[in-house]
């Protein structure tokens, strides 16, 4: 089949006019020079509070340094359920490791801790975490891609971290799912590089079937489901998007749970490994469409369309299976404004779960993907750097160089306490062993932390009217407004 190219390609003047997201200086990787013009305002007012807090980081002594740079726990890196030892370092190199949080002291940073050795890796990092996390898929923004119709967006920028976090969530819960948790991007062969790029494509910026978890198809079934093109998504509308998604790509062999409230009901979720419920309803969401019907029917065409030929094995969907591979995403609110310090413990103690696959969540109006837990901070892949969109081509004349804008190389932290309390917790588990252990270990730390995620074994039935499709989280909202918008809070 011969594919359509999109033969317009990112030139230099296409990226001048870019219009940039509102932390462009974050996301920046222009020169010095236009970051210093273009971003004027923002520099006089923050290089003196930087240049104080570097400069405090770095002479700080051991004993007014935070706590996150003085206890044993920071001698351990935990990233997606791997455990990672550190070497102990000095007083300059934890103040350089700490100010690696500042992002306009990047290049210094780069300039003198990130020195490539051997296979790649930095000096501040265990070289068995480096080739661990360069390996985990990283969705970006990106720029001059078809557009996305009924709407005229060639670009996510401003409103689709949540989107790509999600997709990273995806991705990487694909790549342990058909790879394993052990595989390395520096040491694959031959067979397994085939499986890699078989994912990535998956997740390329057009609208086709060979593309099932494109930003084109995210932001169309979200249409559907009542949020516009162009519009913020909240963690419960991702995690019901990526469920219709993979209930629609059978090749995936993947079962997706949607936890309601916190709470994991190991009946239901035999249910959907089983194949007894093999996708989600969302029908009750077209009531909320505030659009026109008319826009909404012609999203529902196209998406319906891109899907063709995803399914040719559709006939096997509906078979009850012993225990099909399933993802379970829960989509909580842990506070009202901020997250709140009482679920610090047992949040962390989530990335020690070898089942655990990621948070979709973030900072307040800027939503990330966490993979990793070293102390109080959380490690995570940024989505707000735009890259050009990969041309449309055939799969073999793609180069290693354009896989690579997939793969992150420079580890990045914040404090836990920095969190937005929304967020979208995700654990893969690929047999029914690996679930019992997973509620074992959720029901544990229930037991010693305040309790983010619980589980019991059957749902309550309630009737109809009583039970709200809307809810998740663990705090009870006060009135119906806030109700209203704890499923977006503003997370794009």
């Amino acid at each position: 089949m011969t594919l359509p190219s999109n033969k317009k390609k990112c030139s230099t003047t296409d990226k001048e006019l870019l219009p940039q997201p509102h932390n462009s200086n974050h996301i920046s990787t222009g020169p010095l020079r236009d970051k210093l013009l273009t971003n004027s305002s923002y520099l006089a007012a923050e290089i003196p509070l930087k240049l104080g807090h570097f400069m405090s980081n770095l002479w700080t002594s051991g004993s007014d340094a935070p706590n996150s740079l003085r206890e044993n726990q920071q001698d351990i890196i935990w990233l997606l359920g791997k455990a990672y030892y550190t070497k102990p370092l000095d007083g300059i190199q934890k103040a350089i490791l700490e100010a690696q949080k500042d992002e306009m002291f990047k290049p210094i940073i780069q300039q003198n801790m990130y020195i490539e050795n051997g296979g790649g890796g930095s000096l501040l990092w265990p070289a068995d975490f480096y080739d661990d996390f360069v390996s985990r898929l990283w969705m970006t923004y990106r720029h001059n891609y078809p557009p996305i119709r009924p709407s005229n967006h060639k670009t996510d920028i401003g409103w689709g971290c949540m989107l790509r976090s999600g997709q990273s969530l995806l991705a990487n819960t694909l790549l342990i799912h058909f790879l394993s948790r052990d595989w390395r991007r520096q040491k694959q062969d031959q067979n397994s590089y085939k499986q890699y790029i078989k994912i990535l494509h998956w997740f390329l910026d057009e609208l086709s079937p060979r593309a099932p978890f494109s930003i084109h198809r995210i932001a169309l079934l979200g249409k559907q489901l009542g949020k516009n093109i162009g519009e913020w998504f909240g963690p419960s509308n991702i995690s019901q998007v990526i469920q219709a998604l993979v209930s629609d790509f059978s090749p995936a062999n993947l079962a997706i749970y949607n936890a309601t409230d916190g709470v994991i009901y190991r009946d239901d979720v035999q249910d959907v490994a089983t194949g007894k419920k093999p996708r989600g309803d969302f029908s009750y969401l077209s009531a909320r469409v505030s659009f026109d019907e008319t826009e909404r029917q012609e999203a529902k065409k196209l998406y319906e369309a891109s899907n063709t030929g995803n399914n040719d094995d559709a006939e096997n969907i509906n078979q009850e299976t012993p225990f099909k591979p399933v993802l379970i995403l829960v989509a909580l609110r842990l506070g009202i404004e901020s997250l709140h310090p009482s679920y610090y413990p047992a949040l962390k103690a989530c990335f020690e779960i070898p089942t655990f696959v990621g948070i979709a969540g973030g900072r307040p109006n800027s939503s990330l993907y966490f993979i990793g837990l070293q102390g109080d901070d959380l490690i995570y892949l940024d989505p707000h750097f735009s890259r050009c969109a990969l041309e449309t081509k055939a799969l073999s004349q793609y180069s290693k160089d354009e896989f690579n804008t997939y793969h992150c190389t420079e580890p990045r932290r914040i404090n836990i306490s920095s969190l937005d309390p929304s967020m979208l917790l995700g654990f893969y588990c690929r047999t029914l062993a690996d679930f019992d252990l997973l509620c074992n270990q959720l029901d544990l730390i229930s037991q010693k932390h305040s309790a983010i995620v619980t589980v019991q074994q059957s749902a309550p039935e309630y009737d109809e009217d009583v039970r709200s499709e809307n809810d998740f989280g663990i705090l009870s909202d006060e009135n119906e407004e806030l109700n209203d918008d704890s499923d977006d809070n503003s997370i794009f």
